[in-house]
């Protein structure tokens, strides 16, 4: 399973070392530590995390409140502030760059850990919620999944863990919530699976039954009205079919 990606800006090794092996403690991937801005920006585009963890202070021509305004207007990265400042005019600059939180030093890994959980929560929703028709009622179920950077984040327990998009083989309603299915797991979300569809790229899913939503590389073999992946064998809807065949190239 794809554990979450973090990038850090720090400008003291020391404490960016020490940090990383923290947040690696508790199963974050932790994909690059930098100490610069001009250097973040190049890691950012490099390894495409999903949250910079930076600190006001940064070496280089680019603080981390300049660095953050890019992040924000240009690359659209959530990103957390972490920062021993917290006099009100850096308060009120660091605000206007819509951070998704302002941790100010010293602070324990268990506020960081929450504060990474809700900047992944809300930044994906946000996402999630530019890619919805805007027409569109507004969805009333509890959401427990998030779309971000390629990704599915299913919400387990107390926690989001992060599926790509690419691990996902079907979908299969199962009332009013749905099945997941990856290489390795099946997560029940308590999402229809129209609400499902909606969300995913239809580049790559098809609903190809009315219970059922494939990932179109991960078919094996058609036989007769089914779908064979994974050895598992998914019926073909008579409305679904002509639909699937234009799709696929067969000789």
């Amino acid at each position: 399973m794809a554990k979450v990606k973090l990038l850090i800006a720090e400008d003291d090794v020391v404490i960016a070392h020490n940090l990383a092996l923290s947040l690696e403690e508790l199963g974050y991937e932790v994909c690059a530590t930098v100490s610069s801005g001009e250097e973040l920006l190049l890691e950012v585009h490099k390894h495409n995390p999903d949250l910079v963890i930076l600190d006001i202070t940064l070496d280089g021509k680019l603080d981390g409140i300049d660095t953050a305004t890019i992040l924000s207007k240009s690359i659209k990265m959530p990103f957390i502030f972490m920062t021993a400042l917290s006099d009100k005019g850096t308060i009120d600059r660091a605000k206007l760059t819509n951070p998704h939180a302002y941790l100010v030093k010293p602070f324990d890994i268990r506020t960081l850990q929450s504060s990474i959980e809700v900047a992944i929560h809300n930044a994906s929703r946000s996402q999630s919620a530019t890619t919805t028709d805007a027409a569109a009622a507004p969805n009333t179920e509890s959401p427990d999944h998030y779309l971000l950077h390629g990704s599915l984040f299913v919400k387990v327990r107390n926690r989001l863990e992060k599926v790509e998009l690419e691990d996902i083989v079907w979908a299969e309603a199962q009332d009013i919530y749905c099945n997941i299915k990856t290489q390795k797991h099946v997560y029940l979300v308590s999402q229809s699976l129209k609400n499902l569809e909606q969300r995913l790229p239809d580049n790559t899913f098809m609903r190809v039954h009315r219970s059922y939503i494939i990932r179109l590389t991960a078919i094996e073999a058609i036989e007769d009205n089914n779908i064979l992946i994974g050895g598992k064998s998914i019926p073909i809807g008579n409305t679904h079919k002509e639909s699937l065949l234009k799709r696929l190239q067969i000789l």
